[in-house]
């Protein structure tokens, strides 16, 4: 879809400070982030809501936010939970018609820092090519820090 900003930077129409990516999808760091080294998983199949999606493409981007959760750890990041959110509809505050998977470190005690943040995360548009040295940093730690994908699934069931 030529307007959606999610198709446009994975065109390379538009730049993005990109931590992974493989044919199927990509995770960046958001440019708005709530805490530091918020993620976004972002399939490169054009689907504004979860549902149309394949449940093979939903499993690797569920993958992709794990592996994502270990590079914050291996990276050094003092990160100590996750919050791993969907916001699927324009009515559950999904600001980008298609789908995509935050991931984002939280580090204890910020509950007060993060609402306040995610609150006022859109206002802030100055200085966005200081902040994209930083994410573009940041991203290149942790992409260095990305695990591979597990060669086999295996769930035991015992």
């Amino acid at each position: 879809m030529s307007d959606c900003i999610f198709c446009q930077i994975r065109d390379g129409k538009l730049p993005a400070s990109v931590v992974y990516e493989d044919e199927r999808a990509m995770v960046i760091l958001d440019l708005f982030p709530i805490r530091e080294a918020h993620c976004l998983v972002i399939p490169k199949t054009h689907a504004p809501l979860l549902e149309q999606l394949d449940s093979s493409l939903t499993h690797h981007l569920m993958d992709l936010a794990r592996r994502t959760i270990m590079a914050q750890k291996k990276a050094g990041l003092a990160v100590r939970a996750h919050n791993v959110v969907v916001n699927d509809g324009r009515e559950a505050n999904q600001h980008v018609p298609h789908v995509h998977v935050h991931v984002i470190p939280r580090r204890g005690g910020d509950t007060l820092a993060t609402a306040f943040t995610w609150a006022t995360r859109l206002l802030n548009v100055f200085g966005l090519a200081r902040r994209r040295k930083r994410l573009d940093r940041l991203a290149g730690l942790l992409g260095e820090h990305f695990p591979e994908a597990a060669k086999s699934l295996t769930i035991n069931s015992e």
